[in-house]
């Protein structure tokens, strides 16, 4: 995707004033059923192994897995000159990895995503991070699509409680803020792209369809970004309570 100096202001500008955008078909159906058949077959082979997998009952279907490092293909996809460049222009600068999810929502079973601030699990000092939300299926509400608070990204950083959701630890303590922002759920053909600023609120319902809802997601900070440590620790002790309730 080519951007000439026109065009990159009128996608900033939109980026920041919605706070995400969509691209459609930032990959074609070939590349993304290729990337999409790639990655299923890894995390069949290695999900008892992985860090951050989270299956549903015990029916070993994956629902969501957090730590994607060990994927071959992976790095290939994050220094596309492509995302890349699109996430240097909507960052403002130079930016970093800042690792990969997968939310498979498998057909019928797919577990919802509470309402959350990414920063707020990321803590990252300077908001300055997105993700790229990758659709390696048909995604829309009936098979529980990402939704977003449009322009919510503008209120900061809320605070959230444990959740105890799996895969997503946290949740914003009450949507009633929400009443005065537009709540949209995009409708995504394989190959599209979200991208969507860290401090959007957003989630998902239950997948209760019988369509899968695969997507791959890639994060992105600024070079110049640093973690606040003291939150992270924070977050991090609220995950531990949580897992030890829940196990």
């Amino acid at each position: 995707m080519r951007l000439n100096n026109l065009d990159k202001k009128k996608f900033v500008k939109n980026f920041e004033n919605k706070g995400y955008i969509l691209i459609k078909n930032f990959y074609n159906k070939f590349t993304a059923k290729k990337i999409k058949i790639n990655l299923k077959s890894f995390l069949e082979k290695n999900k008892l192994n992985l860090k951050g997998v989270n299956l549903i009952n015990k029916k070993s279907k994956i629902n969501s897995a957090h730590n994607l490092q060990k994927w071959k293909l992976l790095k290939k996809i994050q220094k596309d000159n492509k995302i890349k460049n699109i996430a240097k222009i909507l960052l403002k600068g130079k930016v970093k990895n800042f690792g990969a999810e997968v939310f498979a929502k498998p057909a019928k079973i797919g577990l919802s995503s509470p309402t959350h601030q990414d920063n707020f699990y990321w803590n990252v000092s300077n908001n300055k991070g997105i993700t790229f939300w990758i659709a390696l299926n048909k995604s829309n509400k009936k098979n529980g699509s990402i939704f977003y608070y449009e322009k919510s990204h503008k209120l900061g950083l809320i605070q959230h409680v444990p959740s105890f959701a799996p895969g997503s630890s946290q949740k914003i303590d009450s949507v009633n803020k929400f009443k005065k922002f537009k709540k949209v759920y995009p409708n995504l053909k394989v190959g599209d792209v979200l991208i969507h600023h860290c401090l959007i609120a957003h989630g998902s319902e239950k997948n209760k369809s019988k369509k899968d809802r695969m997507g791959l997601t890639l994060r992105f900070i600024g070079a110049d970004s640093k973690i606040d440590q003291r939150k992270k620790k924070k977050y991090q002790k609220s995950l531990y309570k949580q897992k030890k309730i829940l196990n």
